[in-house]
């Protein structure tokens, strides 16, 4: 008995018992013909009834996390208006659904839904931001996150010209250098954008030295290896400096400096390049300012004469050494010896025709792209004189090793224990006789 009680009880523990009594229930309320043939068909019936409950109230969470989703979308859709229901005076936002038809000949985009969804949420930031001094605002790209994905966008703002960090003197002011743009992001076009905080030099610098996915969780740690100091946003926006850098680009022509020789504007005057001539890179030029090796735009100023003083003149020489191995780029610098990969491609019909709109202009349906080999996923798009930058990828640098150190290799078995052997010198010496 004790042997029969011990295996019902193993079967009650393991919900056996209970589950072909049911199974046996279900026998005699229904009274098959074939009853012993369609015992697994009745037991795997048992089995959807018990778990008819959990599916309910999954489908019940996932309802709910669906209607929370279409609030959101609806909201998002919803043109903002201020309190007396006027509508919210924005900046200017470049139609990004136009830009993502264009770019789709280049492979890049993300399709027409979401690219509607992308030009709404701009024109919601935008209208949150309205107190910001924005003055334009463009959709910049999308990294790759292992939880989520990041969408950035980039502003230019009013002015600039802020004091920089007390904290770093080598940090350059907002408006300027590596913090000319305000750059936001979000994981959720729906949802709300977080702003990224200005860059700094030492944060360039340190981010040069690792090669790491990124999360998708702004707040967290960077566990890597050199250790990176700030949080991920810190290394989002690093890796969004370092790429605008090197892939903004525009044709050839299109900026000017102005007569003062330092500020850059665009050339009213500027007619677009054929697209024969488009298809060479000597056509393109960089739109954004080259980062140095110290993480900065622009080299520091030095004194006309060397310090007297030992220390200073050590100072001296070391910041003029370093100039000399790195010296400033021009702004509107061409892609010819950059240094950077380029591809160049063209799609479409480059046949000239009439524009019925206005005859004494010809264009052509011919698309010509460019794509970063250094940056993949950066990509620069032009068709009938209009161009668009775009970046989609991990924010990884081709060609860079990785940071991880690598493993020992793994240690050796002992080696077998021989045992004891003979002393090679010769044979074991006889004993001497005892003495008489």
């Amino acid at each position: 008995m004790g042997s029969i009680d011990s295996e019902i009880a193993y079967l009650k523990k393991e919900s056996v018992y209970e589950h072909l009594g049911k199974v046996i229930d279900q026998v005699v309320a229904e009274k098959p013909k074939d009853a012993h043939g369609l015992v697994e068909v009745l037991s795997r019936m048992v089995k959807e009834q018990a778990m008819a409950p959990a599916k309910a109230a999954a489908n019940e969470m996932e309802t709910e996390a669906v209607a929370d989703h279409v609030k959101k979308l609806k909201q998002l859709d919803k043109a903002p208006v201020d309190e007396e229901g006027g509508a919210i005076p924005v900046c200017a936002i470049p139609d990004f659904v136009e830009e993502a038809e264009m770019l789709s000949w280049a492979g890049v985009g993300f399709g027409e839904i979401e690219s509607y969804k992308v030009m709404c949420s701009l024109r919601n930031l935008a209208a949150k931001e309205k107190d910001a001094g924005l003055i334009k605002l463009r959709f910049w790209g999308k990294v790759f996150g292992q939880d989520a994905d990041y969408y950035v966008a980039e502003a230019q703002r009013d002015g600039g010209g802020e004091e920089g960090d007390e904290a770093d003197p080598d940090a350059e002011p907002a408006g300027t250098g590596a913090n000319q743009y305000a750059y936001y992001v979000t994981n959720d076009l729906a949802a709300d954008w977080r702003k990224l905080p200005d860059i700094k030099p030492k944060e360039i610098i340190a981010a040069r030295a690792i090669k790491r996915l990124l999360t998708g969780n702004a707040g967290s740690k960077v566990v890597t290896h050199p250790y990176f100091a700030g949080k991920e946003e810190v290394l989002l926006r690093a890796i969004i400096a370092r790429i605008t850098a090197d892939t903004v680009i525009c044709m050839k022509g299109y900026l000017v400096k102005e007569e003062d020789g330092e500020a850059i504007a665009q050339n009213e005057e500027f007619a677009c390049p054929s697209d024969a001539a488009l298809a060479k890179k000597d056509a393109w030029t960089h739109m954004q300012p080259h980062i140095l090796m110290n993480g900065r735009t622009t080299h520091k100023e030095l004194p006309e004469e060397p310090p007297e003083e030992e220390a200073e003149l050590k100072e001296f020489l070391k910041m003029k050494e370093e100039q000399a191995a790195d010296p400033q780029k021009e702004v509107l610098r061409s892609l010819e010896g950059d240094g950077l990969g380029w591809t160049i491609k063209q799609a479409g019909d480059p046949t000239l025709v009439t524009d019925a709109a206005n005859p004494a202009v010809s264009r052509s349906n011919c698309c010509t792209y460019l794509r970063s080999l250094s940056w993949p996923g950066a990509v620069c798009v032009i068709r009938g004189g209009h161009f668009a930058n775009l970046y989609v990828g991990n924010g990884l640098k081709a060609g860079e090793p990785s940071f991880f150190i690598p493993a020992p290799p793994d240690v050796q078995d002992e080696p077998e224990d021989p045992g004891e052997v003979e002393e090679p010198q010769g044979e074991v010496e006889a004993e001497a006789p005892p003495e008489e």
